[in-house]
């Protein structure tokens, strides 16, 4: 059985991924809930604003949330499911242990 696999580059996936830290980063009381979740500081962003399991973390915290996921997708002019798709090009594994392939 063939894994199914992003069309979507890895360039791509992290543009979204950027998009979506900046989206948090708007609205002190959605980063808050983002960096207790996390356990970093802002300064700890910085640190990791780059790392592609960061970046999909990011994803992730806003796919938990319909309303949030909308918002942003609505907001950066992105499908919902491109969303999940860079979700799933910048963390590959998670969706497997998850069995969303």
């Amino acid at each position: 059985m063939q894994k199914k696999q992003s069309s979507l580059s890895l360039e791509a996936a992290e543009t979204v991924g950027i998009q979506a830290l900046g989206f948090l980063s708007s609205d002190s009381e959605l980063l808050g809930r983002f960096l207790a979740l996390s356990g970093l500081d802002a300064n700890g962003i910085r640190d990791v604003a780059s790392d592609p399991s960061f970046l999909a973390a990011v994803l992730d915290f806003l796919l938990s949330d319909d309303s949030l996921i909308l918002a942003f997708a609505s907001n950066s002019a992105i499908a919902p499911e491109d969303v999940m798709a860079a979700k799933m090009r910048l963390d590959p594994m998670s969706m497997a242990t998850t069995g969303a392939l």
